[in-house]
């Protein structure tokens, strides 16, 4: 998949915040890693996923990070006869994608704190 998005962020207070990433693209792309790689045209595509939207609010309080956070997908009906293969595919994107950006944050906020702990 190659996907765009629109992300806001926002802070309600010094210790609160949150985001809103709102896909608005989302294009199949076939052979993926490969000479062949190509992103298929919309009617071309399976429609899988159309939307991948998350939500997130965030508090810092007894020393650490709480975050809740919520993803929506989009899909059309998988067909009978490709559930079993595409299935997995379709409910493994939107955790894939949660487990990414929970690394991603909690890495950056190790590289911060490393940081911040130079400085003093």
């Amino acid at each position: 998949m190659d996907t765009s998005y629109d992300v806001v962020f926002g802070r309600l207070d010094a210790r609160h915040g949150y985001s809103a990433s709102r896909s608005t693209r989302s294009a199949e792309i076939e052979g993926a890693g490969t000479a062949h790689e190509r992103e298929l045209r919309a009617d071309e595509e399976h429609g899988f996923l159309w939307r991948l939207n998350s939500y997130w609010s965030y508090a810092e309080a007894d020393g650490g990070l709480y975050m809740q956070i919520e993803s929506v997908s989009l899909t059309r009906d998988i067909p009978r006869g490709l559930s079993w293969i595409v299935g997995p595919f379709v409910q493994s994107i939107p955790r894939e994608s949660l487990e990414f950006t929970l690394s991603a944050t909690r890495n950056a906020l190790r590289e911060e704190a490393a940081r911040e702990g130079t400085k003093q």
